[in-house]
């Protein structure tokens, strides 16, 4: 768009935003196969609002690259103190790994397994209505925890037909083995699924804390072993021989529930500050949608 001289450069641009953040063209975008789009006459024809003085132009453009970088630099600051808090919990977790190592003995992760194994290799038949079958995109990286609405389904008899070490049950610990890897998730209920080969399953011995085993998985120490030993150049693999021999402490369950209590604790807290400052993040940017609605209504 080039504007005439009636209309600034910058003010234009704002109004455009304005019509965006306000949703103006998702009414009105044509959908086809793989993306929404809006055409040249679509957007010939939209109307523009404007004062009819240069300077009024000016003086609200000024005003809204002034509060714009006023947020711009609050959300900088959101966005370093989330991520402090993510970092916070890590911290801790390394140098409760650490005092681990120091007081345990070093083991491979299979020490601590009656079963490490991964997914059917298969490719699984799908039916509109079965069980859940999770893949990699349904893991999620932050929370750690499986999204079951948007998974395919398979037939029971199917996932009846699997081994025993394939059908995850509560206190397993996947992990992702392929692309995003290293990502461990705890199953905390009944929930009957199976999932795909680029997950792996490690089902931990009587005297292993789930809980534990997934703290250690999660730890930097332990993700830095398996990123060292994955291999492949467009998609990265840990191997189950990789994933087996991890070197991991093998510690007391005593001392595996007061590191967990520790760790709990920390992560509530992580998790506390995260929400505030996302809350914080979601707030700023409403505050941006606000004053560009308020600019092109008068209100400013």
């Amino acid at each position: 768009m080039r504007p005439n001289e009636e209309v600034l450069p910058a003010y234009l641009e704002l109004y455009l935003k304005s019509l965006f953040e306000s949703g103006y063209w998702l009414k009105r975008c044509k959908q086809s196969v793989n993306q929404a789009s809006v055409n040249q006459q679509d957007i010939a024809q939209v109307a523009i609002e404007y004062p009819s003085s240069v300077t009024e132009q000016r003086r609200i453009v000024s005003l809204l690259d002034e509060a714009f970088a006023d947020i711009a630099t609050a959300k900088a600051n959101a966005e370093k103190n989330l991520q402090n808090a993510r970092e916070l919990f890590n911290s801790h977790l390394d140098a409760i790994v650490v005092h681990a190592q120091e007081n345990g003995e070093i083991v491979a992760l299979s020490e601590l397994a009656t079963d490490i194994t991964d997914g059917d290799h298969m490719p699984p038949p799908k039916v509109e209505h079965g069980l859940p079958f999770i893949t990699i995109g349904n893991i999620d990286k932050q929370t750690r925890t499986i999204d079951f609405s948007d998974t395919f389904k398979v037939p029971r008899e199917y996932f009846d037909a699997l081994k025993a070490n394939k059908k995850p049950m509560r206190g397993d610990v996947l992990y992702t083995v392929t692309g995003s890897f290293g990502i461990p998730v705890l199953v905390e209920d009944d929930t009957e699924f199976c999932f795909q080969r680029h997950i792996g399953l490690i089902r931990s011995k009587a005297e292993v804390d789930s809980t534990w085993l997934q703290y250690l998985l999660q730890s930097p120490q332990v993700f830095n072993q398996a990123a060292d030993g994955a291999t492949g150049t467009a998609q990265k693999t840990v191997s189950l021989k990789v994933l087996r021999n991890l070197q991991v402490p093998r510690i007391s369950l005593k001392d595996q529930l007061a590191y967990i209590e520790t760790l709990r604790s920390v992560e509530a807290e992580c998790r506390r500050l995260e929400t505030i400052y996302r809350q914080k993040l979601t707030a700023l940017d409403d505050l941006k949608k606000s004053l560009l609605h308020q600019a092109f209504s008068g209100q400013l």
